[in-house]
């Protein structure tokens, strides 16, 4: 336990630096809530471990929501909007999971400080959680986002990568985004948690066969897919799924990466020493804490730019 605190301790004060020196917002501080409603952290992890409890699916379900959100219209909780035109409705959202979870932290806040707390704040704060919850590593969170109002169904496709990215084209994504190749490197590392499905292997098993797929994986995996219609779901870490480590990266090593955006990872020479860093898991945990940092960061909105919802699905 007093391991774990030690290395907290180190990555916050790393991460107050940074909030001074890199793309962090600067609307958004450390210790936002410290005084309109202090618990409030306490409170979310209280709401997400019970989630968790539940149905571990929440876990990679939730760190999904935030990234989901945060490349479409900035972080400002759009992806939590219901309704038949927003971004859930969206073709590549339909696997999105964990909105009950975020709905229940939202009532859970409300009930100790009502009107407060912003539904884009309780998405970043949850997401840290979720890698606590699966024995990872947590940061210090800056806040301060508000609510968006604006959720569309046609922005997602224009705006996420998708899982036949090469390495070069995830670059040129999140550069648009103001995070650099090694960010995105450490934030794939969220794929140590959760699963994908056949379609998402499409250029790579069926008509078209990557022939740098080792052959014992891919007997196995054209098993379980006999189509790329299959609705089989595919643990992306097969070996330690269900926990945040280093495994996805010692996977993609291996040549046992899934999908076309993890395995160009290590063949890219551009992005293969950030692949090889992550294999230690300090580095990792320190890694994915400053990119996690700088992702939930983009296009905030501040004042008259948003809201505080009172329900997370529906504008006030």
């Amino acid at each position: 336990m007093a391991h774990h605190a030690m290395r907290a301790t180190v990555i916050a004060v790393v991460l107050v630096a940074m909030l001074a020196v890199t793309g962090v917002d600067a609307t958004l501080r450390y210790g936002f809530y410290k005084h309109s409603c202090p618990n409030v952290e306490s409170i979310i992890y209280k709401a997400m471990k019970a989630a968790y409890e539940k149905d571990n699916t929440v876990a990679p379900g939730v760190l999904r929501l935030i990234f989901h959100d945060c490349f479409v219209r900035g972080c400002d909780a759009s992806v939590l909007l219901a309704g038949n035109n927003t971004e859930r409705a969206a073709l590549n959202n339909q696997g999105l999971h964990g909105f009950e979870a975020i709905d229940a932290v939202k009532d859970a806040v409300e009930k100790e400080c009502p009107g407060v707390v912003s539904c884009a704040d309780i998405l970043a704060f949850a997401s840290r959680d979720t890698v606590i919850l699966t024995k990872g590593v947590g940061w210090e969170v800056p806040a301060g986002r508000m609510d968006g109002r604006i959720s569309l169904s046609t922005e997602p496709l224009q705006e996420l990568p998708p899982s036949t990215f090469t390495s070069q084209q995830l670059i040129s994504i999140f550069a648009g985004k103001g995070l650099t190749a090694k960010q995105m490197v450490d934030l794939s590392g969220s794929h140590t948690l959760g699963i994908t499905h056949c379609l998402h292997l499409r250029d790579r098993i069926f008509t078209t066969i990557d022939p740098t797929i080792p052959k014992n994986l891919l007997r196995q995996l054209q098993r379980k897919c006999p189509s790329n219609t299959s609705l089989t779901p595919l643990q992306i870490d097969r070996y330690t799924g269900n926990k945040f480590d280093t495994q996805y990266f010692r996977n993609i090593v291996r040549g046992r990466g899934l999908m076309t955006s993890d395995q160009d990872l290590f063949r890219d020479p551009a992005t293969k020493p950030f692949v090889e860093a992550n294999l230690k898991r300090a580095t990792f945990d320190k890694n994915f804490a400053e990119a996690m940092v700088a992702m939930t960061s983009i296009e905030v909105k501040i004042g008259h730019e948003g809201e505080i919802r009172k329900h997370c699905q529906f504008v006030n």
